[in-house]
Parts: structure tokens; sequence; C-alpha cells
């Protein structure tokens, strides 16, 4: 990978986890967190970054990108799930394709938190 692109992914890369950050004051996370990193409520992003792919366009790959919303206790999910897809089409390259919002339960408890993963597209040049 030429040096070029690798300066454009992680730019990406950093606005996403920046900009979330700054407008939730939430921690994120990249690919996993341990158990002793997360926080006690249950409130953070974790960045998920997907398989590449063919694009249309000759000499562009596609990759997938999911941000990952755990949240307990928030009875403004629905609003901020507005917030987070506004945050990921500002990175540029970034395209929203669809949100999945799930209620998890925690162990064998009677409470439960949400999981809102939403997926960005994402197009990077190639060299053949």
């Amino acid at each position: 990978m030429n040096d070029k692109v690798k300066a454009y992914m992680g730019k990406q890369e950093n606005k996403l986890a920046a900009d979330l950050e700054g407008s939730f004051n939430l921690p994120v996370f990249v690919d996993e967190a341990s158990e002793d990193e997360l926080p006690a409520d249950n409130n953070y992003f974790l960045l998920v970054y997907g398989d590449l792919f063919q694009s249309n366009t000759e000499g562009n790959l596609s990759q997938e990108v999911y941000i990952v919303y755990i949240s307990e206790n928030n009875p403004e999910i629905e609003s901020q799930s507005i917030d987070i897809v506004t945050l990921g089409v500002r990175v540029n390259g970034f395209t929203f394709r669809r949100s999945i919002k799930e209620r998890v339960q925690k162990g064998e408890t009677d409470d439960f938190f949400n999981r809102v993963t939403f997926i960005f597209r994402r197009v990077l040049k190639h060299e053949r």
C-alpha cells in the first residue's frame, strides 16, 4: 500500500474516532476492548473495520466500517443515532448504508442495554 493511501485511511479513522469522542464524551475503542477497559455504565463506541471487496470502479476497493454504539439507560438513543450518522457521513469518503438496533440482555438479569450498529462504506484506491 502506498503512503498516500495509508495516510488517507489514517486521517479518516482519526477523524471518526475524534468526532465521536468529542461529540459524545464517551470512550472509543477500535476492533475490541478488554473487559477491564469498558466503562461500568455500558456507554461507549466500538469501531470495526470490515473486509475489503472490489468496488464497481476499477482501481478502487470498498470497505465496510461499523460504528457500534453501546448505550444503557439512554432515552435519547434515537436522536443520538441521527447525530452518529451525521458524524459518519462528514468523514470524507464515507457513505451511510444502514443501522441495526438491538436490545441486549445483561447476563441472566432483567437488565438490558442498547446496541446500535451503524454500517458505513468507504472507498479506497489501490495500485494494480
